[in-house]
């Protein structure tokens, strides 16, 4: 089995985590507004994604992902695009969506601490390579869990929530019939603020929230 190290421990980082003795993770409720960036015309879908992401592999079970903050949505917009110049964010023309959440049964991993609790890995939640959580995706599918709430890799300090299963967009001020009908409107369609630059964390930099936890983490080992 691969090791990840971090620190002065290890963590297992391949699919041997499925089988990891862990604890089911707390379940929570999310009813809150939460931001999503779309280049299409509806930031939900019920069909299966075509590319991998964090917490599902491609062609398998619709997943939609969010942001707790329109700053959690655009940092991974432009952690994903490789965007780092105020001239690169003046060229993007996005729509950001705002929609009205009513979730319950959401895994809460959203501080590396509860993960830690649960047995899962905390560096999975921010680790470049999704294999870890694309594993617990599947596991937590399983269990019956509608979703996952996890620290923003792209955004230290920020909060993602990812929910499972196909989900559609319904006018703001309807009243959805079904679970799936989520009211969303467009916020705004324009560029990332340019002061969002400097605390984007790219792929392959270090996770200055992660960072923290596991130093203190690393205390509490050697005064143990």
């Amino acid at each position: 089995m691969t090791l990840l190290t971090n620190e002065n421990y290890s963590w297992p980082c391949d699919r041997a985590v499925r089988s990891m003795a862990h604890k089911d993770p707390g379940a929570i409720g999310f009813t809150d507004a939460a931001f999503r960036y779309s280049d299409y015309d509806t930031p939900l879908w019920a069909r299966t994604n075509t590319q991998d992401g964090r917490w599902h592999r491609a062609r398998t079970s619709p997943t939609q992902y969010f942001g707790i903050t329109p700053d959690a949505c655009w940092a991974d917009l432009i952690r994903h695009e490789n965007l780092r110049t105020d001239h690169e964010l003046a060229m993007v023309r996005m729509a950001l969506w705002v929609l009205q959440l009513s979730e319950q049964r959401i895994a809460d991993y959203g501080a590396f601490e509860k993960a830690e609790a649960a047995g899962f890995p905390p560096d999975a939640l921010i680790d470049d390579d999704w294999n870890r959580c694309q594993v617990e995706g599947e596991r937590l599918r399983e269990l019956g869990y509608r979703g996952v709430m996890a620290p923003s890799a792209a955004l230290p300090g920020d909060l993602t929530l990812t929910l499972f299963g196909g989900r559609r967009a319904v006018g703001w001020d309807d009243s959805p019939l079904v679970a799936s009908a989520i009211p969303a409107k467009v916020v705004t369609i324009g560029a990332p603020p340019p002061g969002l630059l400097n605390r984007v964390r790219y792929f392959g930099q270090e996770h200055t929230g992660y960072a923290t936890y596991a130093k203190e983490r690393a205390r509490r080992e050697r005064n143990a």
